[in-house]
């Protein structure tokens, strides 16, 4: 079964290998859809969804400077990083992190698949 969560955050960053506005320092309310994969439990459930969103927003930068943690902080790279980071404390959990979409605004994502 997938389970479907959007959860957002917001944060800071700067591309420093851009040749352009985005160079600067800047922010963004990212959103980030998390496709999460697991058995249904004899519950009914796959897991509880508010257990879920707690570990999934403890997971995410929030109000961070996203350059602190990925060299080159596009969505591109911020993607697969927060995936692994995801992925890792959901196995715990029995669940496997599908894909995650971050959207940087409401009109460009980018999408890592594991």
């Amino acid at each position: 079964m997938l389970l479907k969560i959007i959860r957002k955050f917001s944060s800071a960053h700067r591309l420093p290998q851009y040749d352009g506005p985005c160079y600067q320092l800047h922010g963004h309310t990212w959103k980030v859809v998390f496709l999460i994969e697991g058995p249904v439990q004899p519950n009914g459930m796959v897991y509880d969804f508010k257990i879920l969103k707690k570990l999934l927003d403890e997971q995410l930068p929030d109000h961070q400077y996203l350059n602190d943690l990925v060299e080159n902080p596009t969505a591109e790279n911020l993607a697969p990083y927060l995936f692994a980071k995801v992925n890792t404390a959901l196995q715990p959990l029995g669940l496997k992190l599908k894909s995650l979409e971050l959207w940087e605004n409401e009109n460009a994502a980018a999408v890592f698949e594991g």
